[in-house]
């Protein structure tokens, strides 16, 4: 999206990458009926369409719209539609450095101890009860 911006002359993607979030989300939810301002109801897949509508509508420039829609859309090609063909693979993969950073490491510490309240069961029935220091009352 940053080097499409240089070329429409955007220096603020804010906008292109909401509408980029709005088409991903509507093209992974297309059974999601939607209403807009009471007026328009309609389903989750033209929902980046009638934002894009409405913007003309208010005499906004579409091009920022059109940008978030078209990489949206190549987004969403790329990661739901291409890997699912057949002989697809993804082509967007997550670095191996930022996984390493990001994902966490299963290292077990021998002394820990869950809190009382997440630890499994309750009560001991049928136990003494322990006073401090485990000795019996």
């Amino acid at each position: 999206m940053s080097i499409v911006a240089v070329f429409v002359h955007l220096a603020f993607l804010g906008q292109a990458f909401t509408m980029m979030l709005v088409y991903i989300w509507s093209r992974r939810n297309p059974y999601i009926r939607m209403n807009f301002f009471g007026l328009l109801n309609f389903q989750a897949p033209y929902l980046p369409w009638v934002l894009l509508a409405f913007s003309v509508i208010f005499g906004n420039a579409i091009i920022v719209d059109a940008m978030g829609i078209a990489i949206g859309h190549i987004y969403y090609f790329l990661e739901d539609v291409f890997p699912n063909q057949h002989n697809g693979y993804r082509l967007l993969k997550t670095p191996s450095f930022i996984k390493y950073i990001l994902e966490p490491h299963n290292i077990e510490d021998p002394n820990y101890e869950p809190l009382p309240e997440d630890r499994p069961g309750g009560y001991a029935w049928g136990q003494q009860p322990q006073g401090p220091g485990g000795e019996e009352n």
